[in-house]
């Protein structure tokens, strides 16, 4: 007749080698170690790399008696001592053992007590730790043969749990870089492609939340793309942060805490020839540990090359851009304007011939203006379509540098119109300042405004500089209070000896910011 604790020991043995999962493996191991020697509680402590418990699975005690006990132990006592000596232990009492801690208020009453170590791969997993007998009375030197048996069946079903979790996270990965290789190379929109590199990074590591940002000078960082609970897409000001260290050169990063994410978090770098181009931040409830760290950093190894690859392309679509770019500018140069100037040289020659028609040579003089109007736009736009990354540095080429840099974040690319000779007319150090200027109020609009049109005007002559930006956004709220935004620009124009002024547009509708400054 077969042994009644044999057929449970081979029950408990197919319960935990059932599953590949390592969460429910742990479970199981925990479940059948209290019902081979009939314990009330058990649990089942994972040791990590610093030797102490990293996490804890128990069953016996309910959800609303672990919340009334408090944190989880943390491998003192009895518990500390299985780790440091990885043998099997029973005793009678825990209480009457030198290494006893003791329990922690609204902890139930535990005595009888039987711990084994479980091994997986040649290293001690964990600890089966199981506390009073039901019925009461001890463990028996047969539980604890019974245990020593189920440790050992545990420790090989572990192993293959693990091994499994790492062949599945391995397989993520190569989906992953799979994926971004495929986007990259089919042509998809650059952002499209970096929220899905954030997106990925976040799955591999099991997070709630990551984001993909960018250092701008020495202002902040800029908010590529974001997934779950991380920063939203824009600008964020401010420096000291963890992200600033990767930016400034790291490789990673890996924090209990990080104020961005307000939780754990972990860091990595995104290179190009050696040189840090972004950073890729993802968080989670739970601490990051080595393994997230190669599993993360092997996949921006491959997102960098995969952004690289975009980033040339990208480089070469602008390139083709600018030149036709440039055969538009010149066929509105040497066709349009000229055909346009020769209409109005007509049309003023028509007015001295209506000299005795005044209501005629009104409407002419009027069609005369509109003309000379219209030349200004278009020559603006050449301006504006020839200016290049090649070209020399210029105040007219930085503030289409930060409209082209913030076009994404808007609803159209807004006009942008220059009057006057902007390059030459307007000093260094105040064409410092316009920039950031430029950006705030733009970056306002794309935060706040809700708008459709967007309209950017810098004009100058040899009195004052006036940049002027123009939405038919939601407007201004009655009981508006200045941000820091608004105190920045005004703080910016006082220090030149000029104004900074945010109302309305002249229908009631619409924000319009109005920034002026001497140029003396």
């Amino acid at each position: 007749m077969q042994d009644p604790r044999l057929s449970r020991l081979l029950d408990a043995v197919l319960a935990v080698a059932g599953d590949l999962d390592l969460e429910t493996v742990l479970a199981r191991v925990v479940d059948a170690g209290c019902a081979l020697v009939d314990a009330r509680y058990g649990a089942l402590g994972v040791i990590g790399n610093d030797g102490q418990l990293d996490a804890f699975v128990h069953q016996g005690i309910d959800d609303a008696t672990a919340e009334r006990i408090g944190h989880l132990p943390a491998g003192r006592g009895i518990l500390g001592l299985l780790i440091d000596e990885p043998t099997p232990l029973r005793l009678d009492d825990l209480s009457s053992h030198p290494a006893s801690y003791g329990f922690p208020d609204k902890h139930p009453p535990m005595h009888a007590f039987l711990g084994a170590p479980i091994r997986a791969g040649g290293e001690v997993f964990g600890n089966l730790y199981l506390t009073e007998k039901v019925g009461g009375g001890t463990f028996t030197e047969e539980d604890e043969e019974l245990v020593v048996g189920l440790a050992a069946v545990a420790g090989a079903a572990i192993q293959n749990a693990r091994l499994y979790d790492d062949l599945r996270q391995r397989q993520a990965w190569r989906d992953a870089v799979l994926e971004v290789t495929t986007a990259v190379l089919a042509g998809d929109p650059t952002a499209a492609v970096r929220v899905r590199v954030t997106e990925l990074a976040s799955h591999l590591v099991a997070g709630s939340g990551a984001c993909l940002v960018e250092p701008h000078g020495d202002e902040g960082v800029w908010v590529l793309s974001s997934v779950g609970g991380a920063p939203p897409v824009g600008f964020l000001a401010g420096s000291g942060r963890v992200c600033d260290v990767v930016l400034d050169g790291g490789d990673l990063e890996r924090v209990e805490h990080d104020p961005l994410f307000d939780g754990p978090a972990m860091w990595i770098a995104l290179r190009e020839q050696d040189a840090v181009v972004a950073a890729i931040g993802v968080t989670r409830p739970t601490t990051f540990d080595e393994h997230d760290e190669q599993l993360l950093y092997s996949f921006a190894s491959q997102a960098s090359l995969s952004l690289a690859h975009e980033r040339a392309q990208s480089d070469l679509y602008r390139l083709g851009l600018i030149e036709d770019r440039e055969r538009i500018g010149r066929d509105l140069h040497d066709t349009v304007i000229q055909r346009l100037f020769a209409t109005g040289l007509s049309l003023q020659a028509a007015v001295r011939r209506a000299e005795g028609r005044p209501d005629l040579a009104e409407r002419l003089n009027r069609a005369v203006d509109d003309i000379d109007e219209t030349v200004r736009e278009i020559r603006s736009t050449i301006f504006a379509l020839q200016s290049s990354p090649d070209d020399a540095r210029g105040l007219r080429r930085d503030v289409l540098a930060v409209v082209d840099e913030l076009t994404p974040l808007l609803p159209r690319t807004p006009r942008v119109r220059f009057d006057g000779a902007v390059d030459a007319l307007v000093p260094d150090h105040i064409a410092e300042q316009v920039v950031p200027v430029v950006r705030e109020a733009l970056t306002n609009v794309a935060r706040h405004a809700a708008a459709g049109d967007i309209e950017l005007e810098l004009s100058v002559d040899l009195i004052e500089l006036r940049v002027r930006i123009a939405d038919d956004g939601r407007g201004l709220p009655d009981d508006i209070t200045p941000g820091f935004g608004v105190a920045n620009l005004r703080q910016r124009a006082t220090a030149l000896g000029g104004t900074s002024n945010i109302g309305s547009r002249p229908d009631g509708t619409g924000t319009v910011v109005d920034w002026v400054v001497p140029v003396q």
